[in-house]
């Protein structure tokens, strides 16, 4: 039994060394960093001086207070800086370019159809001629020019500048005059002379003290290429009636007894105000009496070519405000319109 244990004694010591040299062998040896010290601040009490009234003066205070500081006060006042005051030097009439926007027409209280030639003629215009839009009577247009409106037109595909239009609606109490900023730029495209559009406003303004802008405002910049809409003609999308020499073309014209004027051009252009036929010319009824001064129709006879702007842009631009609904009851009217021009050549 004695030897017995001291075998069991022996593995059990032999067992510890081995896995003491065991452990020895995989020690693992980890570094841990030191913990920074938190620097040391010095926190500054500010002392507190107990201040009784009346016990020093203010001066004596600030001594005190700063005496270990060196502050240095400046005496600097600031500016008084005065609202600039801008001066307007141009004054906005009606008819002017306003932000970018032109009214396409200028309305005046309501006058007698004598009154209104009397005040165009002194104002330097000549009236080409005086239209019934309706049967009554009611609503009349008045086309009139100048001159210097005349020579402005008488360029290729121009001529159609080169009257101005008013209309006199008695049922609205309203008249109703193309500024001419407004239809020169639509019509001139890149030869509008601003010069002569802005001198014949100012006689229309003489000429009508106190008129005011339409509703039918319309950005300047897009006159040149108006359209009712994508896919609608533009002015230079003109339709051509008939070909044939120029004095044949007015002769049937004329044969036809619906031209209402005529007015020559220098360049040897004439351009015919068309009556249209009694249904087609209802549409102004429709879409407004305001602007029926549209009526009568304008045909250019240059070149051997009789030629009209496509219905569907002309009543677009001088009707701005249309819509869509507006149109749609019209639809007929640009085919029509097309039709009756034709009827005069043949």
């Amino acid at each position: 039994m004695i030897k017995k244990s001291k075998s069991i004694v022996s593995v059990g010591v032999l067992l510890l060394l081995t896995l003491s040299t065991l452990n020895a062998e995989y020690v693992v040896n980890i570094k841990v960093p030191k913990v920074p010290e938190v620097p040391k601040v010095e926190a500054k009490v500010p002392v507190v001086n107990t201040i009784y009234p009346n016990s020093k003066s203010n001066d004596e205070i600030l001594k005190e207070v700063m005496k270990e500081e060196q502050w240095v006060f400046s005496n600097h006042v600031a500016p008084v800086i005065e609202e600039e005051k801008v001066e307007q030097t141009e004054v906005i009439e009606a008819g002017d370019i306003d932000n970018g926007r032109v009214a396409a027409y200028l309305h005046y209280k309501i006058l007698s159809m004598d009154d209104v030639k009397s005040r165009l003629q002194k104002a330097g215009f000549n009236i080409v001629t005086t239209f019934k839009v309706d049967k009554k009577g009611k609503v009349l247009s008045v086309v009139f020019t100048n001159k210097e409106i005349q020579e402005a037109a008488a360029k290729t595909n121009r001529g159609f500048a080169s009257t101005l239009r008013l209309s006199i609606d008695t049922k609205a109490g309203l008249i109703s005059i193309s500024n001419p900023v407004y239809i020169m730029a639509a019509f001139m495209q890149k030869e509008y002379n601003s010069a002569l559009a802005q001198k014949s406003l100012k006689q229309i303004r003489g000429a009508f003290e106190g008129l005011k802008n339409s509703d039918e405002i319309v950005k300047f910049r897009v006159l040149e290429r108006f359209k009712f809409m994508e896919g609608m003609p533009q002015y230079q999308d003109m339709a051509v009636i008939k070909k044939a020499k120029n004095s044949t073309l007015l002769a049937k014209a004329h044969k036809s007894k619906k031209v209402v004027y005529e007015q020559k051009l220098s360049n040897g252009s004439t351009i015919l105000g068309i009556k249209l036929g009694k249904r087609t010319r209802k549409f102004v009824k429709k879409i407004g009496y305001h602007n029926s001064g549209l009526l009568p129709y304008p045909v250019l006879i240059e070149n051997g070519e009789a030629k009209i702007l496509d219905p569907k842009y002309y009543i677009a631009v001088m009707y701005p405000m249309l819509k869509m609904s507006q149109f749609m009851t019209i639809s007929t009217v640009p085919g029509a319109i097309g039709k009756d021009i034709d009827k005069i050549f043949r």
